[in-house]
C-alpha cells in the first residue's frame, strides 16, 4: 500500500502568506522602534552598574538593538 501526498496551494494562499509575513516584519520593526527607549535605558543602566570589560565594547545603541532583537521575536512565538 503506497500513500501519495500532493500539496496544492492556490495563488490566493501564497499571496495571503506573503502578506502575513510582510505584516509580521512591519510589526516587528514597529515594536523595535517603540521599545528602543526602554532597551537604551536598560543598556545604559547595565553599563553604569557593571564594570567595563577589557577590550572593545559595542556602542550603546548597538547593545540596545541586540537586546531588542533577542527579546521581541518571542512575542511572535506561539
Amino acid at each position: 500500500m503506497t500513500m501519495q501526498f500532493t500539496a496544492r496551494h492556490s495563488e490566493q494562499d501564497h499571496l495571503r502568506r506573503v502578506k502575513s509575513l510582510a505584516s509580521d516584519r512591519r510589526m516587528c520593526r514597529r515594536l523595535t522602534a517603540l521599545s528602543m527607549p526602554f532597551f537604551l535605558a536598560a543598556a545604559l543602566v547595565q553599563r553604569l552598574v557593571s564594570p567595563a570589560p577589557a577590550g572593545p565594547r559595542i556602542s550603546l545603541v548597538a547593545q540596545a538593538r541586540a537586546q531588542a532583537n533577542a527579546t521581541i521575536p518571542f512575542m511572535f512565538m506561539g
